[in-house]
């Protein structure tokens, strides 16, 4: 094998490993800014296309390609993402220092729901707060500005 070829195949290891860390927690977003957003929820993730919009209608378009329900919820909270304090194998809704806005209630397995809202500037979370579904890592931080 030559130096070239091995420089080549080291380079292609570690950009590939690169890449696949960043998304280790199984939540994403492409980037960027959008008020028409699309995405995916799974086991246990919650994917978007972006994760902030601006102020005003926010179209939310999200499959559910996983093996089992899930829920979309938008949550506006100050609360550090992931660390809804929970009360057995969910949070409340309501509870102290978060603002359910709307759902998307449980939804089937191969189904697509949309979600539109009127978001005003501020923090908020996109969750699936089903039991268990919050604490195994389906929490998303979103961000709306004026």
């Amino acid at each position: 094998m030559t130096k070239q070829r091995l420089r080549i195949i080291t380079a292609t290891l570690f950009a590939t490993a690169l890449i696949a860390g960043c998304g280790a927690d199984g939540n994403s977003a492409e980037g960027g800014i959008s008020n028409d957003i699309t995405g995916h929820v799974h086991e246990w993730a919650i994917e978007l296309t972006a994760t902030s919009a601006n102020t005003g209608e926010v179209k939310f378009t999200i499959e559910n390609d996983g093996t089992i329900g899930h829920e979309f919820l938008v949550v506006k909270t100050d609360i550090a993402v992931g660390e809804i304090p929970l009360d057995g194998d969910h949070f409340p809704e309501p509870a102290d220092g978060l603002e359910v806005i709307d759902e998307i209630g449980e939804f089937k397995v191969g189904t697509t729901e949309t979600l539109t809202l009127n978001l005003e500037p501020g923090n908020y979370q996109v969750v699936c707060n089903l039991p268990g579904h919050y604490k195994n890592g389906m929490h998303l931080a979103f961000t709306v500005v004026s």
